[in-house]
Parts: C-alpha cells; sequence; structure tokens
C-alpha cells in the first residue's frame, strides 16, 4: 500500500474514533431521542425503594449512543448501557445492556438483557424531553431469586441540557396487587 493511501485510511480511522457520539446522524425517526443520546452519571442520587428490602443509594452510569445498521433489518437502533453501583460500598449492583429505537409512527422500543437473569421488551411513547415505557415482556433464567416481575414503567424526563431523571415503577408477584409502586429514582448529569 502506499504511503499516502496509508496516510488517507489512518486519517480517516482517526477521524472516526474521535467523532463524538453525539455527533452522529439519527434518522428521522430517532431523532425524536437526541436529547437522551450521550453518557450520563449519578454518583450517589439514585435511591432503591421496595417493601421488601432496606432504601439505599446508589450511582449509576448510563450511555445511549448510536449502534451501527444491521443491514439485514436496516433498522437504526441505539446502544443502550446501564451500570449500577452501591454508593456506599461500591459493591455492583447490575448491568444492562440492550437497544432503544423508534419507529416511523413515533413508538419507542428498549430491548434490554442483564446480569440479573432478566431480559426485558418495553414499548411507549416519546414526546419533547420525555419517554415513558412500559413493560411488554420478560424473561429470566430459571433459577432467579429475585420475585417475579409482572409489570414495569420505565420513565426518563430531560430537566436540562445538563440534567436528567429516570423513575422505574414496578409490580411484583406480591408488591402491589394493581397498579405500580417507585422502584428506584436516579437523577444523572451528563458528561462532557
Amino acid at each position: 500500500m502506499s504511503s499516502l493511501r496509508c496516510h488517507v485510511v489512518v486519517s480517516a480511522l482517526l477521524f472516526i474514533s474521535i467523532v463524538p457520539i453525539s455527533q452522529q446522524v439519527l434518522n428521522e425517526h430517532n431523532q425524536k431521542l437526541e436529547w437522551i443520546v450521550g453518557k450520563w452519571r449519578s454518583e450517589f442520587s439514585g435511591k432503591i425503594f421496595w417493601p421488601t428490602v432496606p432504601t439505599m443509594t446508589f450511582g449509576e452510569e448510563l450511555v445511549i449512543n448510536e449502534a451501527p445498521i444491521a443491514k439485514s433489518a436496516n433498522v437504526q437502533f441505539l446502544n443502550f448501557s446501564a451500570r449500577a453501583w452501591s454508593h456506599s460500598t461500591k459493591d455492583h449492583f447490575h448491568d444492562e445492556w440492550g437497544f432503544l429505537t423508534v419507529d416511523p409512527v413515533g413508538n419507542a422500543t428498549l430491548m434490554t438483557t442483564g446480569n440479573n437473569g432478566f431480559t426485558t421488551y418495553e414499548t411507549g411513547t416519546v414526546s419533547p424531553n420525555k419517554l415513558v415505557l412500559t413493560l411488554k415482556d420478560i424473561g429470566r433464567i430459571s433459577f432467579s431469586r429475585d420475585l417475579p416481575v409482572e409489570d414495569l414503567r420505565r420513565t426518563f424526563i430531560r430537566h436540562d441540557d445538563r440534567y436528567m431523571e429516570q423513575v422505574i415503577e414496578m409490580r411484583t408477584a406480591t408488591h402491589p396487587k394493581v397498579g405500580y409502586l417507585e422502584h428506584t429514582r436516579v437523577v444523572y448529569t451528563k458528561l462532557k
């Protein structure tokens, strides 16, 4: 390979590696989620609430960015990852990985899998600075120790260019009998 071609290839690779994720082009449907794209972090503002566990504080990092388009599906997804830890002990709580997209009529879909043995399929609506998803299906490994989750609602609200909040409400086999109980709430700061 000539030195000019090597220089062009290396320059292109360097350019690709330094282009910030937030400057990637989102398709017209996923542009509705442009406000959520980026790296968000909370060191200690996360709170866990549940009748059968002690209330505790946690940190979490949430990363949402463009995923490569799979030519077989020709659908643009956003990568979704979340990592949570105990604020006081720094013990690892859980990780979630998945994909987020918006269809042509404006419905959002989030599919996740976690190292707690759960997979979720959530759908909902996206509006300016707000995304509300509800559980459509859940899978779990057969030896999971958690109570069966029967329903879940996940809400993201961007308060301004710097802060975003996520609230997860759910219902298990034992709590509550109807509706949802708040399970977690976390306020993130957007990282540069």
